[in-house]
């Protein structure tokens, strides 16, 4: 499983780690949780696009929250609002109606990764203005880091799929390979970032 080597090491930093990124470990877990469900449905041969959908669904509207209490600008409260409602409501729309429960989302997963990437990139150029913070240090350059790497990727993969090829499956299942070694660097990233939370010392 992916996402364990950050969800181990969250756990572990939980209780010393803000509230914002309290939320990005509560998403690792998810991320695990559902790939554990993922994993059986495949083995049992059963459709997991809903279970998809529904998880990406959750995981854009945590990093969108997550983004918002990282910049903590109340200018940012509306639009993050306006854009998670938006989110949401295309995610419904794809879900239940074109393409549908049944079907792979990848024109949901297109917008969500256009999301999630122009946020990170937007986190990354703060961090480089900022000269308060040792962003090699702090946890939450390197999850943007490894967000903006993921999410580049993901456009990569289901834009290029998706509209330049005419939905092509077949592009997707060949580019799954680079997808799944930026996996494996993005979560050792991740994994970093989070041992980056300082841990509390004892009274």
């Amino acid at each position: 499983i992916s996402s364990t080597g950050p969800f181990i090491v969250g756990i572990t930093k939980f209780k010393s780690a803000g509230k914002h990124f309290r939320l990005i470990i509560l998403y690792f877990t998810l991320c695990v949780f559902v790939e554990c469900i993922s994993f059986y449905l495949n083995a049992s041969k059963i459709n997991n696009n809903l279970l998809a959908d529904i998880f990406y669904i959750l995981e854009g509207l945590a990093l969108i929250s997550f983004f918002y209490l990282v910049f903590d600008e109340k200018d940012f409260f509306y639009p993050s609002i306006i854009l998670a409602i938006s989110y949401l409501g295309y995610g419904l729309y794809t879900t239940i109606f074109d393409p549908g429960p049944m079907a792979y989302n990848s024109n949901f997963r297109t917008g969500e990764s256009l999301i999630i990437q122009a946020l990170s990139a937007y986190a990354l150029v703060r961090y480089s203005k900022s000269d308060k913070i040792n962003i090699l240090k702090d946890p939450g350059f390197w999850i943007s880091v490894g967000l903006f790497i993921y999410y580049s990727v993901n456009i990569a993969i289901f834009f290029t799929a998706t509209f330049l090829i005419d939905d092509s499956t077949y592009v997707m299942s060949k580019t799954w390979i680079i997808h799944s070694v930026v996996n494996i660097l993005v979560n050792l990233i991740f994994t970093f970032g989070l041992t980056c939370i300082p841990s509390k010392q004892p009274k």
